[in-house]
């Protein structure tokens, strides 16, 4: 080469790309495609084109940039500049819509589900109050082949920036519940308060918590457990007083207000480890009316008033439903998951795991409309490369 020349190839790219061939140097290796070798390959060394975290990178690109499928995933990377994939480690040859089904279709999700979780939850920054964590569970409709149940998939999500921490698929022949323990035991939640709805207020599901997870909890009350149910409602609730009540929202064409009483328990309740028992008054009505309905549901705590004050409660009784609003229905309505045909093997749960992790790196980059995010990046590959490998 002339001198003078300057080399066409840019070093740090360079530096990206060496790792993808035959011996990977991991110091050179970004922090996620490091992670994502823990990943069980469920490939025949022989013959593979390759690298799972590459496959994994290359999908969690495309889905951050509004991906719905494997078909989109694969025409997404077909689309991009070379140098893009060259940093998720893909070298030479563009991989197929059949590659990315195979092999995600053969892929542990709910190994997948571990690393990744644990990999965004390393880098969830610590906060001045106790971390709070939601559970709750979601079918994936598009996946029900024949008469077969669809796949139904368990998570954990925190409540400030929305990470989701771990996710579970329940077995066929079985339900939420026990897969519920099985999620928990396989994440770091130590010194977390756990909020769980109505279903999973169960004694073995409340010990789990405290004494396998060293975690705490705060659990809906409902008629699945009559007898608990009935001692709550025994408490003395007229004569103790409103504590907190939350400021009235206006919202979906209706105003809403909640006031809390709390009374301290012990061994009356006979539940493990409940030390507070709360009584959730909902005020609603449509805007315009004058007629308010009136909705009285009950909770119990496993801390005691000093370390959960009513209005650390109350934010953690309304905190648990953004599992709901800016996880599964993003999920639903941002990708349009319930209608997805990805229905082999492990492909459902290794989608949603994948949506998961971009909704959950989307929020914690201060992007509140995933939807808009998504189409931003699509705009521009290389911002979606950051955003992913910068994770």
């Amino acid at each position: 080469m002339p001198a003078g020349t300057v080399s066409p190839i840019d070093p740090c790219l360079d530096q990206l790309t060496r790792w993808s061939g035959v011996v990977a140097d991991d110091t050179q290796m970004p922090d996620l495609l490091t992670a994502l070798e823990a990943v069980p390959d469920p490939r025949a060394r022989r013959g593979r084109r390759y690298r799972l975290p590459s496959l994994i990178a290359v999908a969690l690109c495309a889905v951050s940039a509004g991906a719905r499928s494997f078909y989109a995933i694969a025409d997404w990377a077909a689309g991009v500049p070379r140098q893009v994939l060259q940093r998720c480690g893909i070298r030479f040859r563009v991989p197929s819509e059949a590659t990315i089904r195979q092999v995600f279709g053969r892929v542990d999700g709910d190994a997948l589900d571990r690393v990744l979780g644990r990999h965004l939850a390393a880098r969830t920054g610590a906060d001045t109050v106790r971390l709070a964590v939601a559970v709750d569970g979601k079918t994936i409709r598009g996946a029900r082949i024949g008469k077969q149940a669809a796949p139904h998939l368990v998570a954990a999500v925190t409540h400030g920036d929305t990470v989701v921490l771990g996710q579970c698929r329940t077995a066929d022949k079985s339900n939420e519940i026990p897969t519920v323990r099985k999620l928990l035991r396989g994440i770091d939640i130590a010194g977390a308060v756990v909020t769980i709805d109505a279903m999973h207020t169960q004694k073995a599901t409340a010990r789990c918590l405290r004494e396998q997870c060293r975690a705490e909890y705060v659990m809906i009350v409902k008629a699945n457990q009559l007898g608990l149910l009935d001692r709550v409602r025994h408490q003395p609730w007229e004569q103790v007083p409103v504590v907190w009540s939350d400021p009235i929202e206006r919202g979906h064409g209706r105003e809403e207000s909640r006031s809390y009483k709390i009374v301290t328990v012990s061994r009356g309740l006979r539940f493990p480890y409940a030390r507070q028992a709360i009584q959730i008054t909902r005020r609603r009505r449509p805007i315009g009316s004058e007629i308010w309905s009136v909705e009285v549901v009950y909770a119990i705590c496993s801390l005691p008033c000093e370390q959960a004050p009513p209005k650390l409660l109350a934010s953690w009784i309304r905190g648990h439903w953004h599992i709901e609003n800016k996880i599964h229905y993003v999920r639903d309505v941002t990708f349009d998951e319930d209608r997805s045909t990805i229905r082999t093997g492990h492909g459902p749960q290794v989608m949603a795991t994948i949506r998961n992790v971009v909704i959950s790196l989307h929020r914690r980059a201060g992007q509140s409309n995933i939807a808009r995010a998504c189409r931003r990046l699509a705009a521009n590959p290389d911002h979606a490369v950051d955003l992913v490998l910068n994770a």
